[in-house]
């Protein structure tokens, strides 16, 4: 089967997408793994006893936030390579994708009004550009599909 330049495109993305899943899911395990050493208090130092369990509740939020958007990209990459070789399946595709820019424009607008954003613009811009391009050829390859 012939794929359209589209179809090659995403699944290159996709492919990407699959990379950025596993170091997501490696380092969101290894901050849950590391939610007990801080915890502990072993590496908070001389702080009081509400800011280490403050310090560990962030760290633990990290750790999941990480841990789900590590899922998440592994559904879009799994998804994406099906959709890639079988035009047909590219609904669900677009659909996660449709999520993850509401996603990702949250992300740009929360950090604009918390003020966080001058420190990791060059991260979520890129986001959502990746998020952006994808849902593009999406659309391409479901019109080329004709749904």
């Amino acid at each position: 089967m012939q794929r359209s330049g589209s179809q090659k495109a995403l699944l290159v993305f996709s492919a990407i997408e699959l990379v950025c899943a596993a170091f997501l899911l490696i380092g969101g395990g290894l901050a849950v793994a590391g939610t007990g050493v801080v915890g502990s208090g072993a590496l908070l130092g001389e702080l009081t006893l509400k800011q280490q369990n403050e310090g560990t509740v962030l760290f633990a939020a990290t750790a999941i936030v990480l841990v789900v958007l590590g899922v998440w990209s592994l559904l879009c990459g799994i998804f994406g390579i099906r959709a890639a070789n079988d035009s047909r399946k590219i609904a669900i595709v677009w659909v996660f994708l449709l999520i993850g820019l509401i996603l990702d424009v949250a992300a740009v607008t929360w950090s604009v009004v918390d003020g966080s954003f001058g420190q990791s613009p060059v991260s979520l811009v890129l986001c959502l550009v990746f998020d952006i391009v994808l849902f593009w050829i999406a659309g391409n390859i479901k019109r080329e599909a004709g749904e």
